[in-house]
């Protein structure tokens, strides 16, 4: 590989403009100021000393990862340590470098802030770090938040922090009372930078171990329940905006978050996925979320109905390696990273795999990534459609299956069960047209609404 002497790492200048600002800046808010309108002028640029990969060197550990742009990440390594990597178009990674020598206690997820800093949590702390001489290395830390009710009780941090469009930074405490007296619940907090103060955002009867946040404000929150073996919870809830920015006669009151989804643990191998993501793919929002020990890429297509979330749980892939963290640092381009670096996770169509599961009036609609074998497609012995009540019990879905002239679409006319529901399509002998086995035989639909 011939060696390059610098990275270039352009950071947009409108990033001034959120969160918490370098206090040792030009121009620069101090802490509880208000920020001022983002920039406008062309992004910064800076260099960074390049590091040369090659067979023989180190290779990062990779716990968290928050884009900065299409070709540049901060990452979290297993001490605690923030680095930054760069790639070329493709995700074929160029080089990478402590940002940071300092090891935090720090959770699997980081935030980016103003002025080159990088927010991150512990069970006791929301911290920032800045580089205050512009030598693109952190030398600086301060505690943005350490003080919340009942800290000194047990009730810590648990997952985060996330940024979310309104300026806020998220984590979420369990478990948490707002004020004596009250029963403790998981709670979601939005810290705000004009004002250092804090405020729920939701509340969940169950622990927070990892979320995501959509640009629209869809939150994605994996949920513990450890004595349950039979899946993972996840929940989907709306949040509203703040409430400074709520018409004052009808503020939006604060939503619970329950379970919305479950995630089958036949689906994972039993082990517990981790870090949800959001992403793009082909106009449609999805949910990714990564099993570390499995390898196993689970996809969640969240679909609104009757006020609730549901939605098709689906296995996209297998890692090439293990990963525990997932970001989208480009629409439909997914990064991912564990204790042997940086993974990229594009798709591959050659894959046989059921890509797509939606509800009809007809029945249930499949999508496969190839064209399926019509002689045994259509056959109804060869899939095993099961209603499972969330209430206990379950049923039996009859099917007459339909091929539609591309051989990649099918309809599965039924009658489909009632609301309260996890529909397990499983489709054991339905091989794609040159004989390759599906990936995965089996894909869900947690059903609430019709």
């Amino acid at each position: 590989m011939k060696t390059r002497p610098f990275i270039f790492f352009p950071v947009a200048a409108a990033l001034a403009g959120s969160l918490v600002a370098d206090e040792s800046a030009p121009g620069a808010q101090a802490p509880g100021a208000t920020a001022p309108p983002a920039a406008t002028s062309p992004p910064e640029t800076r260099e960074r000393r390049f590091i040369e990969i090659t067979p023989n060197d180190q290779i990062p550990t990779v716990r968290a990862i928050t884009p900065i742009d299409a070709s540049n990440v901060f990452f979290l390594n297993h001490r605690g340590q923030v680095g930054v990597a760069k790639f070329s178009p493709g995700l074929s990674q160029i080089g990478w470098e402590f940002y940071s020598e300092v090891k935090l206690n720090a959770l699997p997820s980081l935030a980016l802030g103003p002025g080159y800093s990088v927010l991150a949590a512990s069970p006791f702390e929301l911290t920032q770090g800045f580089d205050t001489d512009r030598d693109v290395e952190l030398d600086f830390f301060q505690a943005l938040v350490r003080e919340w009710t009942d800290r000194d009780l047990g009730v810590f941090i648990t997952a985060g922090p996330v940024a979310d469009p309104h300026g806020r930074v998220l984590f979420a405490l369990s478990p948490h009372a707002l004020k004596a007296g009250d029963a403790p619940k998981a709670r979601l907090m939005a810290w705000i930078p004009s004002t250092g103060t804090l405020e729920p955002v939701t509340e969940s009867e169950l622990p927070i171990e990892g979320f995501a946040l959509r640009r629209d404000g869809l939150l994605a929150a994996r949920l513990s329940m450890p004595d349950y073996t039979d899946g993972f919870f996840l929940s989907l809830t709306e949040l509203p905006a703040p409430a400074s920015d709520q018409p004052a006669a009808a503020p939006v009151p604060m939503p619970f978050t329950l379970p919305s989804l479950i995630i089958p643990a036949e689906l994972t191998q039993r082990d517990r996925p981790v870090q949800p993501a959001f992403f793009e793919e082909d106009g449609i929002d999805k949910l990714l979320l990564v099993c570390p020990v499995s390898r196993h890429l689970v996809e969640i297509v969240p679909q609104k109905a009757g006020g609730l979330w549901q939605g098709a749980i689906l296995l996209r892939g297998l890692a090439p390696k293990p990963v525990h963290t997932v970001a989208e640092v480009a629409p439909g381009s997914l990064l991912g990273g564990g204790d042997e670096g940086f993974v990229p996770l594009a798709d591959d169509p050659t894959v046989h795999r059921i890509t797509r599961l939606a509800l009809s009036a007809e029945g249930i609609a499949l999508t496969f990534s190839q064209p399926v074998d019509r002689y045994e497609a259509v056959k109804p012995e060869n899939y095993s459609i099961k209603a499972i009540a969330l209430g206990g019990g379950e049923s039996v879905v009859a099917i007459q299956p339909l091929v539609e002239s591309d051989g990649r679409n099918l309809m599965l006319r039924g009658t489909l069960p009632g609301p309260g529901s996890v529909l397990r399509v499983a489709c054991q002998n339905v091989p794609s047209e040159t004989g390759g086995k599906p990936l995965s035989a089996s894909v869900f639909y947690t059903l609430h609404a019709r």
